[in-house]
């Protein structure tokens, strides 16, 4: 499970890397749409937009210095675009927090149809005439935007049936490059069968075709007055986020800060439009073999009872992206450096009557007469192969970084 999740943070900096080099151009789900309507039609026409829609759909890599205008999105007026120039875009914006920003942010331009084809198709090796653009410009005046998407809380079997990757609208965004989006029903089976427990929240346009999603949780415990929390949202295009966050806002639900899988986000929630953070849990029925990767509440109790945002020293951890709920090969979850546990079963013999229970005045003390003692791991070091989780979040036995962090909030 460790490589595999080590296999998975690797392809995340690669991508974080290439995205330091290059950009790419974006569009909303509106504007996306509707240019997939008018990719139907035959001729210049429709190549023009498949020819744009694949830039942004493949996420194409575009130089920096190349990308003026971006983040297109639809305006009322039918031969007219909405965008932001690049350099309008905040220094320290967050992409993981507001991840549609730049689609609601001041600044933002319009400017006729005609102008932003002509800026776009070179990225996309279209050639064209002037008469193209002027047939191309036509038939969008005259096409309707027709994005009806709409939300639905679903539960059960639902929940296996709306992350299966054959729903999906399509295969771009944080949605389409979800790790679980093929994984068999058997590895949802805590969702499927928590049904008072778990909902799902999915935007799906008339085609029931899923554009985003996010797993909606019933709290046993949580930081703050709320009884639902929403967790990471996944979408298509970054534009409907804000749709799932004032969709929760509207129902009262708590949600996450930051829209990342990151552990040292795990206690940083919004509700009500203020920042909370601390500890959630959600109790779970039932017995189950497999697990799917689990953004927020990833830890799992020794009883397998108990799902939190925060470790304790017996979790199990629910980052595989293979659907495993396994401990660490080397620490068997307990996290920390310790033979005794790892080799043993957590006990040690006792060091007053070297193991046997009795000493020369009797009955020994320090163990009970039981001869052996559990281990307190007084003397341990954290678990290297595992520390990159859990060193980060262990909430008990160990201090660490957001221990200190989250004590200190609290």
């Amino acid at each position: 499970m460790i490589k595999k999740y080590n296999s998975f943070l690797v392809k995340k900096l690669i991508s974080q890397l290439y995205s330091v080099m290059d950009s790419y151009i974006y569009g909303s789900t509106d504007f996306i749409m509707k240019f997939k309507e008018i990719a139907k039609t035959k001729g210049k026409t429709g190549e023009i937009a498949q020819g744009i829609l694949d830039i942004i759909e493949n996420e194409e890599y575009i130089r920096d210095s190349d990308i003026k205008q971006n983040y297109f999105d639809l305006v009322d007026k039918d031969d007219m675009l909405s965008f932001i120039a690049q350099n309008r875009i905040p220094s320290g914006w967050d992409s993981d927090e507001d991840p549609s920003l730049p689609y609601t942010t001041k600044g933002r331009s319009d400017v006729k149809i005609g102008k932003i084809v002509r800026y776009l198709l070179p990225f996309a090796s279209v050639n064209f005439k002037d008469k193209d653009i002027e047939d191309f410009v036509n038939h969008f005046k005259a096409t309707s935007s027709n994005t009806k998407l709409k939300f639905e809380l679903v539960d059960g079997n639902d929940i296996a049936k709306y992350y299966n990757s054959d729903r999906y609208y399509s295969s771009s965004g944080s949605l389409g490059g979800s790790c679980m989006s093929e994984e068999s029903k058997k590895t949802f089976k805590i969702y499927t069968e928590n049904t008072s427990k778990v909902k799902l929240l999915v935007l799906l346009d008339e085609e029931n075709k899923v554009h985003g999603r996010a797993i909606v949780w019933k709290l046993k415990d949580s930081p703050c007055e709320a009884k639902y929390f929403m967790d990471r949202v996944y979408t298509n295009r970054d534009s409907d986020v804000i749709k799932f966050k004032m969709y929760a806002d509207e129902k009262g639900w708590m949600m996450k800060k930051k829209m990342n899988s990151y552990l040292e986000d795990n206690i940083n929630f919004i509700y009500k439009g203020t920042d909370v953070f601390g500890e959630a849990t959600v109790k779970l029925d039932g017995e189950f073999t497999y697990y799917p990767f689990v953004d927020t509440m990833c830890f799992l109790d020794d009883k397998k009872k108990v799902l939190s945002n925060l470790s304790d020293i017996n979790s199990y951890f629910l980052h595989s992206v293979s659907g495993d709920g396994d401990r660490c090969d080397n620490c068997d979850g307990e996290c920390i450096d310790c033979d005794d546990c790892k080799y043993g079963d957590g006990r040690y013999d006792c060091d007053d009557c070297d193991g046997t229970g009795d000493t020369d005045s009797g009955k020994c003390v320090t163990c009970k007469g039981e001869g052996d003692i559990k281990c307190e791991h007084k003397d341990a070091t954290l678990c290297s192969d595992c520390s990159l989780g859990h060193e980060v979040l262990m909430k008990k036995g160990i201090e660490t970084k957001i221990n200190k962090k989250y004590m200190k909030k609290k």
